[in-house]
């Protein structure tokens, strides 16, 4: 059985669970009874005579300590947001980042963060502490790092940059308290970083490169004078030896911006392909597009709910072309009804008229009208043989389309 006391003085509120080694004798049935036997106890051990007892001066110590190291907990954490937010215009990038891009220059991008870290304003020592060993895990880190994963051409991009940016660091007068205090530290770091230089150029096997860092190190070792016999070790380091063969083979990645361009030519070709691909098929067509039909009837500006303005267009043109058949054009009306089947076809698809209708195209009305009055044509043979002929060849055509392979328009057969 476990009790619960909840002791408030004032504004102290404290709720604790003591442990009593006889505590099998609490029966459930009695809690409340030992709540108010335990009130009453309590209460009578509130005196004066308590505050010089060595168990209430044993109990002050601890709450001061309790209170202490609170207060101490809390410098703690806004020492840390405030270190946090004065140390973000740092840019602290993964271990192994390299920029992205085909055409990148690496040096400048890598640039922006040593330019970050060589600016940075210090308020003490443990602040320009945390800025020297940032600039210390370039060369300690991400240099290692990124030459084993094969980019030796960055890990020279890093390493070139940080020595060119000592100097920086090193020329500021607000930070020479601290540089003279860690004088062997950064004497170290200094060392370390050209090695890194030296080590990523060989890594690359870039001759070229090899001869800049000949001469950059000749010249970058005179500004470490005050250093003793730095200028000597980091000559010594010097890569004197020709590379023999190529640099080695990098492959980079593209950024966003690079693989958008890539999409949007594929995308562009892929369309001049289709646009290719469907003039040769027009160029060979039975039914050359009518542009009439396609200005006049099939003018977007013509949709309408379940497209009934085109489909009154096209009953008005089914009686034109009836006249023509009348009148012995049978050709031309041939020709007129494939193309008022084609535009219509095409249009559905491009322009989207399935978005227009529920159960009833209109349009497929008008031209199924057609399509049974040609049939009941050529079941009478009241058609040439030539006209049928083309009749069934243009029809080839319509069922070839998009229109009536996916959607199944127009749903009547030409016989």
């Amino acid at each position: 059985m476990k009790i619960e006391i909840l002791f408030n003085f004032g504004n102290y509120t404290r709720r604790i669970t003591p442990s009593f080694p006889n505590d099998n004798v609490i029966a459930e049935e009695d809690e409340a009874v030992w709540a108010e036997y335990l009130t009453k106890k309590i209460a009578g051990l509130i005196t004066t005579e308590a505050l010089e007892t060595p168990e209430f001066k044993a109990a002050q110590n601890k709450v001061n300590k309790d209170i202490e190291l609170y207060l101490r907990y809390k410098y703690q954490q806004e020492k840390k947001r405030e270190d946090y937010q004065r140390r973000k215009v740092m840019g602290r990038p993964k271990i192994a980042f390299i920029p992205k891009g085909l055409t990148v220059d690496y040096e400048k991008e890598y640039a922006k963060f040593f330019e970050q870290e060589v600016t940075y304003q210090p308020i003490d020592s443990d602040d320009f502490l945390y800025q020297f060993r940032l600039m210390n895990r370039w060369q300690e880190k991400s240099i290692p790092q990124i030459i084993e994963l094969g980019r030796p051409d960055a890990a020279y991009a890093i390493a070139i940059e940080l020595c060119r940016h000592i100097p920086l660091l090193l020329s500021r007068n607000d930070l020479q308290e601290y540089i003279k205090r860690y004088k062997g530290r950064i004497k170290k770091f200094i060392i370390e970083s050209f090695s890194a230089l030296v080590t990523a150029v060989k890594a690359w096997n870039n001759e070229e490169k090899r001869i800049y860092v000949y001469n950059f190190i000749i010249e970058q070792s005179k500004q470490y004078g005050e250093f003793r016999r730095l200028q000597d070790t980091l000559i010594q380091m010097i890569p004197s030896e020709s590379f023999t063969g190529s640099p080695v083979i990098v492959t980079r990645e593209m950024n966003d911006e690079e693989l958008f361009e890539v999409k949007q030519e594929t995308m562009r070709k892929e369309f001049e392909e289709l646009k290719r691909i469907k003039a040769e098929k027009e160029a060979r067509s039975l039914i050359p597009l009518n542009m009439d039909y396609e200005s006049r009837i099939f003018n977007r500006c013509n949709i309408s709910c379940d497209c009934d303005i085109i489909a009154d267009y096209m009953y008005s043109e089914n009686t034109y072309i009836k006249k023509l058949v009348n009148e012995g054009k049978y050709q031309l009306a041939a020709l007129k009804f494939l193309q008022l089947a084609k535009s219509m076809c095409l249009h559905f698809i491009s322009d989207e008229h399935y978005n227009y209708f529920d159960d009833m195209y209109s349009p497929e009305y008008a031209i199924s009208d057609l399509i049974e009055y040609f049939s009941k044509l050529i079941n009478n043979g009241a058609l040439p043989n030539e006209i049928v002929n083309f009749l069934h060849e243009g029809w080839k055509e319509i069922q070839d389309s998009e229109c009536y392979k996916d959607y199944g328009t127009p749903s009547k057969q030409l016989v």
